[in-house]
């Protein structure tokens, strides 16, 4: 068991340490502490051994993901980091999804549920819409869809998780998989846009998104659903 203090030190460590490689180094360095990082947030995840299949396989895909960055401007290069991110949000969500079968909603919250698809869908469009011409290759924006739904499908799974049972390890998933959506919004204002600076915030964001995982990974899921948030 490691002591309880150990993964909030190791993460305040590998913030500082990332920070400072992406302030002094250029973009391969900056890679370099990214899949650094990730693989020892899964050298965790691996000794706590309280983690499932689902959990470690989408780790897994997130440490290739993170390897694929560095053929990122190649176009194959650039497509299995798509499909292996996209494959890791996946698992990330059926983590959870035996806990949400009986979730109950109402028609007003089903509408609710509709209108706000619709406005991340039309946010994806516009950020696909925004990719540099010098960028783009065949079937680039079908990847970029298909990306963005399971972020916008992540993140509605983990906020009807969190009110559901409203405690701490739906806390942990609910905080640690919005922090990985801003992360790939600002990654991606970084390298498409050109904005050097959004590096800072996406990889603090991605630091404490995996970190979150890797706390929630070894929480207690024996928890009863709220009566009254529920249905929500």
């Amino acid at each position: 068991m490691l002591p309880r203090s150990f993964l909030s030190v190791v993460t305040l460590i590998l913030l500082v340490a990332n920070c400072f490689v992406i302030y002094e180094y250029d973009q391969d360095a900056n890679r370099w502490a990214r899949l650094i990082s990730t693989f020892i947030f899964f050298l965790i995840l691996l000794w706590q051994n309280f983690s499932g299949k689902r959990m470690i396989g989408a780790f897994a895909f997130l440490l290739i993901s993170d390897l694929l960055l560095f053929h990122y401007e190649n176009t194959t290069g650039n497509a299995f980091a798509f499909i292996s991110r996209i494959s890791a949000y996946v698992l990330f969500v059926m983590v959870i999804a035996p806990e949400l079968k009986k979730l109950k909603t109402n028609l007003f919250q089903k509408f609710i549920f509709v209108m706000v698809l619709g406005l991340n869908l039309a946010m994806l469009v516009m950020l696909v819409d925004m990719v540099p011409e010098r960028f783009k290759y065949p079937y680039l924006d079908v990847l970029f869809y298909i990306y963005g739904m399971s972020m916008i499908i992540m993140v509605i799974a983990s906020i009807s998780y969190s009110n559901r049972y409203s405690n701490n390890t739906s806390f942990f998933y609910t905080a640690a998989t919005l922090c990985l959506v801003f992360s790939d919004i600002t990654s991606f204002i970084a390298y498409y846009l050109e904005f050097s600076e959004f590096y800072f915030p996406d990889r603090v964001f991605y630091i404490i998104g995996i970190a979150g995982l890797v706390k929630f990974s070894s929480l207690s899921r024996s928890h009863e659903a709220v009566s009254e948030l529920e249905s929500l």
